[in-house]
């Protein structure tokens, strides 16, 4: 289920146009041209990516960033366990991801202003500082344009569900959601994609055939075009995918070896990533998981405890069955959520929103393990002064694993020129 939040929510130019009237193009025309141009290739760590999206904003100090000497105040009820990298205590209730964080790289202090669930989601998810003048691609969105996967399986599979958008590239670029996550010893029906009772391939055949006459009837009728585009794309990608056996088979989990299913806890999070490693393993280049629950204004301690565990187990099987299937060299595997919370405890013994400081935790993809990048001071309260990560960064680096450069220009549909990622700097240092 996709959670809530507090707040209710769930979550060139002159010349060009003036080249493109004696040219008889349209300036539609002229920005399909434009957006299509192909750009040099740079090289890639990374064919995939997993992010799993902590929704509401993980508490630092509770997690991968506590401070045991603290003040009182601020210190918290979780006891600290020294992980296997000298020097760093991470919370109790992850016992696991102790064992085994010289795998990850662990980034911290990264700072932003956005304290708000939306638009810190926003920002964590395109490494744009939301603006009302640009709506930005989400990572995902991104990935679908500069590197299409298969045909008959969407390049970009939101489990269950996403608030994440595909911005100006338009919604033909948008996530496939799930809406579901499979149970252990269910067949995963994902909606859409399984034919219900009496339909039969044949059938879906005949209904294609049908919309593609109808298309050709209303082809010049006066519509939004971006509108038409989105629905062109979904449409064939749609009779692709149910069509396809072989992408009914990447989202049957069930096909996965006993021993690999059962390093997967039952829950939600643990069904969700077992998912997400199969649909990697079948070519989708960009899943999100999202795991939300994470906004404990109230009893901070006792939410946080519900979903250390799951966390701490899902991310260790998923990584472990990454790298047993031999995918992790290639597949970057980024957990955060879109803010840290207040090093100071609320009367309703919650901690706040708090953008100031976060921590964000990656590795495979070309990433070097055992590393810790930044630091935040004694009380949790700020980045050190030598600390300076934005989300920017974090999705600058993202897109350079994939081999996509974070400056290329793109047109909106009114003709502005933007980058991808204009302020983000890419964390060359986090690559061995």
């Amino acid at each position: 289920m996709l959670h809530r939040y507090c707040d209710g929510l769930s979550r060139r130019d002159a010349l060009h146009v003036g080249w493109l009237g004696l040219a008889g193009l349209s300036l539609t025309d002229w920005l399909r041209f434009a957006n299509a141009e192909s750009q040099p290739a740079q090289s890639s760590t990374a064919d995939a990516v997993l992010f799993v999206n902590l929704a509401g904003g993980p508490s630092h100090l509770d997690t991968l960033d506590m401070k045991p000497e603290g003040p009182v105040e601020t210190r918290g009820e979780f006891a600290a366990i020294q992980s296997k990298l000298p020097g760093l205590a991470v919370c109790e209730h992850l016992p696991k991801l102790a064992q085994a964080i010289d795998q990850f790289t662990l980034l911290r202090g990264i700072s932003h202003t956005t304290g708000d669930h939306p638009q810190g989601q926003a920002y964590i998810a395109t490494g744009n500082r939301p603006s009302p003048a640009v709506k930005y691609p989400s990572y995902g969105s991104i990935v679908s344009k500069e590197r299409p996967g298969r045909p008959d399986m969407s390049s970009y599979v939101a489990i269950p569900q996403t608030e994440w958008t595909a911005g100006y590239m338009g919604d033909g670029y948008a996530p496939f959601q799930t809406n579901a996550v499979p149970r252990p010893g269910e067949p995963f029906a994902v909606r859409g994609l399984t034919l219900a009772p009496g339909v039969t391939l044949e059938k879906v055949n005949r209904r294609e055939k049908l919309l593609k006459d109808l298309d050709v009837a209303f082809r010049e009728a006066d519509t939004d075009s971006r509108l038409l585009e989105a629905f062109d794309t979904f449409g064939r990608q749609a009779h692709s995918m149910v069509t396809s056996p072989r992408t009914r088979s990447a989202f049957d989990v069930s096909l996965e070896t006993e021993s690999l299913r059962g390093s997967f806890a039952d829950d939600e999070l643990g069904q969700s990533l077992l998912l997400a490693v199969r649909l990697i393993e079948h070519g989708v280049p960009f899943i999100t998981v999202t795991n939300g629950g994470w906004d404990t204004h109230l009893d901070n301690f006792t939410g946080h405890q519900k979903l250390l565990g799951p966390l701490d187990a899902g991310v260790t099987a998923a990584v472990s069955a990454l790298r047993e299937k031999g995918l992790l060299e290639r597949t970057l595997v980024v957990i955060m959520g879109e803010f840290g919370r207040t090093p100071k405890i609320n009367p309703n013994v919650g901690r706040d929103h708090y953008p100031r400081v976060n921590w964000c935790l990656v590795t495979g993809g070309g990433v070097r393990p055992g590393q810790l990048v930044g630091a935040t001071d004694e009380g949790g309260e700020a980045p050190t002064d030598e600390t300076d990560i934005r989300p920017d960064d974090i999705g600058a680096t993202i897109l350079h694993a994939l081999g996509i450069d974070h400056e290329l220009e793109y047109y909106t549909e009114t003709g502005r020129p933007v980058s991808l990622i204009p302020h983000g700097r890419v964390l060359h240092h986090l690559f061995g």
